[in-house]
């Protein structure tokens, strides 16, 4: 009964979402092409095999000229819509203003997120904060993880955690200073994926919703749409907040960055995206790897590409590249080596239809590995790779990172003109940027080139242009 009930459930999916699309005069080829993914992986949405990330589905909305709530009832079967929503005896309507405000929420996230990437972090800091606050009253209206009992029973009938008026503890009191309290408020520290619950419908929190469940006689978790794109856009916020907070503190002070980015992780894992949960945990991965912990920097690395493996060949090839780059800090040249192989078998193996095909590039193989060759003092193998990187990416914080290592790279090969060409334009990229990173390398390429030159004027030059940089504790 219960394979005849999903293989309804899937048609019922493929149906709906096909309809649009033929609504929309689209073939299954151009819909592909305006929803950003590959022909192969519209024919699984449609035949119900799959169903698109959180992430993905404001572009599929705009693909087909619907609005959020639209496109959740094209892939939500009849039967859990009949128990979905923002709880029992909620109106459709108040579902579809909750997540026409999360839509917006995420949209201005996105923004922010690409401005973090072209401009200086500190003036975004009030701005995202001010989202995620936005994003916890969203939470505390829908009673998402609410007073009580903030998630839902297990099996055995005992309570997750205990929820404060936004969610289950793990309050941020003290990462942010008094000026942006309001901002804040209390963290929802719920842990836990979503399917591995089944319990009774008081003390519902988290992303579910309840259905009864025929085989096992009890109410069982359906998923409510909102709250899952709530949980997403949380995760979205605390990536950006943490980054920001990271740069703010010049890479000192890992403590408040590591505490969004595992927050961010958790309400990921809750939401069933696992592409945002590994993106998460190696940006935790980053805090031990640049503040001062390469070991645990390179256990979380390996805990993510655990986590990656089932999902996406260019997600644990990213997580391999990061983990090469930890044992190189370590100066384990042989793990190092082993690992860059492992990412390149992967980095091969990408698919079409691959979730984050994006993330693991060449030119990403080529930075991160030149980056741990610098590490281990191979400098030839290393000025090889960081060049070809540096031409393929654009002015930007990247650049000014890999130009500063290039420089330290050729500084390192005996070729001093050529370590202070590259130290000049990363100098410029770095302040342009205020790129904690590239400000931190750039000042160590300026201290091994005036140290190397002896002095003179150009050793003076670059002496009094590093003094004109914001300081970064390096």
């Amino acid at each position: 009964m219960a394979k005849t009930r999903q293989t309804q459930q899937a048609r019922l999916r493929r149906v709906g979402l096909a309809r649009a699309r033929e609504a929309a005069g689209m073939t299954q080829e151009a819909f592909a092409v305006r929803a950003g993914v590959e022909v192969s992986t519209v024919v699984r949405w449609e035949s119900g095999c799959t169903t698109p990330l959180p992430g993905k589905r404001p572009q599929i909305a705009r693909a087909l000229g619907v609005g959020l709530p639209e496109l959740e009832r094209l892939l939500t079967p009849e039967g859990a819509q009949n128990y979905g929503g923002a709880g029992f005896g909620s109106s459709r309507a108040t579902e579809e203003g909750r997540l026409a405000a999360i839509a917006g929420v995420r949209e201005e996230i996105a923004k922010l997120t690409a401005e973090y990437e072209a401009r200086p972090a500190i003036g975004l800091v009030v701005p995202v904060t001010g989202l995620l606050g936005r994003v916890e009253a969203l939470r505390s209206a829908g009673g998402a993880g609410g007073a009580g009992s903030g998630a839902a029973a297990t099996g055995s009938g005992a309570a997750v955690g205990v929820g404060a008026a936004a969610g289950v503890g793990d309050s941020t009191g003290g990462v942010f200073p008094a000026a942006m309290d309001g901002f804040i408020g209390t963290s929802p520290g719920f842990i836990g994926t979503p399917s591995g619950f089944i319990g009774t419908p008081s003390g519902a929190g988290g992303s579910a919703g309840f259905a009864f469940n025929p085989v096992v006689g009890t109410i069982a978790q359906a998923p409510i749409p909102w709250r899952r794109d709530l949980d997403v856009a949380e995760a979205e916020a605390c990536l950006l907040v943490g980054r920001l907070l990271w740069d703010a503190a010049g890479r000192r002070d890992t403590s408040a960055a590591e505490e969004f980015f595992d927050r961010a992780a958790r309400r990921a894992a809750q939401a069933g995206d696992s592409v945002m949960q590994v993106t998460a945990a190696l940006r935790a991965a980053f805090v031990g790897l640049y503040g001062g912990d390469p070991r645990a920097g390179v256990r979380r690395c390996v805990q993510a590409a655990v986590t990656a493996a089932p999902v996406s060949e260019a997600l644990f090839a990213l997580a391999r590249l990061h983990a090469a780059e930890g044992h190189a800090i370590l100066g384990n040249a042989a793990e190092c080596d082993r690992a860059l192989t492992t990412a390149r078998g992967a980095m091969a193996a990408i698919s079409a239809d691959d979730p984050a095909p994006g993330v693991c590039q060449p030119r990403t193989y080529q930075r991160l590995s030149g980056a741990a060759y610098l590490a281990l003092g191979r400098y030839t193998e290393a000025r090889a790779a960081l060049t070809l990187a540096a031409a393929r990416y654009e002015p930007g914080k990247r650049l000014a990172l890999v130009l500063g290592q290039l420089a330290l790279a050729c500084l390192g090969e005996g070729d001093p003109a050529a370590a202070q060409s590259h130290l000049w334009t990363a100098i410029d990229l770095a302040e342009m940027t205020q790129s904690s990173g590239a400000l931190a390398v750039a000042f160590r390429a300026g201290r091994e080139i005036v140290r190397a030159s002896g002095g003179g004027a150009e050793a003076l030059a670059i002496v009094d242009r590093l003094l004109t940089l914001p300081a970064t504790g390096c």
